[in-house]
């Protein structure tokens, strides 16, 4: 068995799996922002490739040499390592603030990051099953393998740390930054909060007059139809709670509204139900597990302000253990399955 056989199989395992630990992180970070150690997990894994790096760069050489290799393969082989490069300085840039936050179409260099990561993961899987080369046990089970491991992991540790220092000499104090690598905006300061949202919402203007709650669904025994006014003259609670948006921005806010769960007490939920189901009137949605629904405010109002338009009038979910693009505005319906 030769020495770059062996090589080559192991470092293509090894950044097979971190791969799938970037992905599987990834995927969580866009869903939940705690806890931190994910995003922690997220980053060492990053600089293991980059730590794997002169190996592949070896082993990609004597692909390129070989005339068996096609075209094709050639290229998506290159594209593939381009788009990843790129995909790792665009991470880099945001954390150590290299330039403005904002790129291509206003949108988040950090936003750009993740839209472009998880575009790779069909051409990555082609190439995968193209080119991916079936490890042995001895590969990965030897005190050769053991030692490459522990090299592999202590210059990731290395490498991690370095960067953190770097982004911790050029963060800016005014604007504290979260393990998820949110930036703060706006906290405590009622609408002065930035607004994000999906492409085609906030077309429709809700108006008090018009505005029903539909609360249904196959666990509701007594389904309710609220109006705006059935609504504002309920008792309202407050909750401080953070939005942290993927597009890397996060405000902390006190926010007022109904508490879902007593309004999923007042339909008679069944003990046995599934999921909540946030449904805005341009029939975006989420998805909530029934503890996190239990945790959710329907919000009126943020500090002592009526939401805006922009900020969800009338009624908005306000979701703490979900991202921001979770917190679904312009509600008009809640389905319990």
């Amino acid at each position: 068995m030769s020495d770059n056989a062996v090589r080559l199989r192991f470092t293509n395992t090894a950044i097979l799996t971190i791969l799938l630990v970037l992905t599987l992180t990834g995927l969580y970070g866009l869903m939940w922002p705690m806890p931190g150690w994910m995003f922690d997990l997220h980053r060492i894994s990053a600089w293991g490739l980059v730590a794997l790096l002169p190996w592949k760069f070896l082993i990609a050489a004597v692909s390129l040499k070989r005339r068996t290799s096609r075209f094709f393969t050639k290229a998506l082989s290159i594209l593939l390592a381009v788009w990843a490069i790129f995909v790792f300085a665009l991470a880099l840039y945001w954390t150590w603030q290299a330039g403005p936050e904002q790129l291509w179409w206003y949108t988040a260099a950090i936003s750009w990051h993740w839209y472009l990561a998880l575009s790779l993961l069909v051409p990555f899987g082609i190439h995968v099953w193209q080119k991916w080369p079936r490890p042995r046990r001895n590969d990965l089970f030897s005190r050769r393998a053991a030692l490459k491991v522990m090299g592999v992991g202590a210059a990731s540790f290395a490498l991690w740390g370095l960067s953190e220092a770097i982004s911790a000499f050029r963060a800016d104090p005014s604007r504290p930054i979260r393990s998820t690598g949110s930036r703060e905006s706006g906290s405590f300061t009622g609408l002065n909060f930035p607004v994000t949202m999906m492409v085609g919402e906030g077309k429709t203007r809700l108006e008090p007059a018009n505005w029903v709650l539909q609360v249904h669904g196959p666990a509701v025994r007594r389904p309710l139809s609220l109006s705006y006014d059935a609504v504002m003259s309920r008792k309202a609670v407050e909750r401080i709670a953070t939005l942290d948006c993927t597009n890397g921005w996060f405000t902390t806010q006190v926010w007022r509204g109904l508490s879902l769960e007593d309004l999923m007490l007042e339909a008679g939920v069944k003990q046995s139900h599934k999921a909540v189901i946030l449904r805005a009137v341009s029939g975006y949605s989420a998805y909530l597990l029934p503890q996190e629904a239990r945790d959710t405010l329907l919000g009126t109002h943020v500090g002592d302000q009526v939401f805006d338009h922009w900020h969800g009038f009338p009624l908005r979910a306000v979701v703490p253990s979900r991202r921001g693009w979770q917190w679904v505005k312009w509600l008009v319906e809640i389905e319990i399955i």
